[in-house]
């Protein structure tokens, strides 16, 4: 029991020494700017319209939900379809972005049954042969 319990703590101890420490230079300010770079990649390649339906965490911990209706260069409009509002949202204030149109996975899905129904058909059908 002893014997299992020093090669644990002796291996936690070695994985421990062996992973990298981050840096106390990289400070939050530096994240800050990378971290809207990708907000504005993940909401240029979801696009405009109402197929570009979003939900949005702000740094304030405000979730807003929507579809973009406007891409800028600092920020993009969030357009709620149940009030009409219009809410514009500099890419600095989003902490997270989520796709919430799952229109291509229903596709996909449905792809995926009838693929799995042809197989079955002709399955079924060379073994009645």
């Amino acid at each position: 029991m002893f014997k299992n319990l020093l090669s644990v703590t002796l291996g936690v101890l070695l994985l421990g020494m062996t992973t990298p420490i981050r840096s106390a230079a990289q400070s939050p300010t530096e994240k800050g700017p990378q971290q809207a770079d990708i907000i504005k990649a993940k909401v240029t390649r979801l696009g405009m319209g109402r197929r570009a339906r979003v939900e949005v965490k702000l740094k304030d911990n405000t979730r807003l939900k929507g579809y973009i209706g406007q891409i800028a260069e600092d920020g993009f409009a969030l357009v709620d379809p149940k009030h009409g509002t219009v809410t514009p949202i500099p890419y600095a204030q989003v902490q997270q972005i989520k796709n919430t149109n799952h229109s291509g996975w229903y596709a996909l899905g449905f792809g995926a049954a009838i693929i799995g129904g042809l197989m079955a058909f002709v399955a079924l059908s060379l073994r009645g042969s």
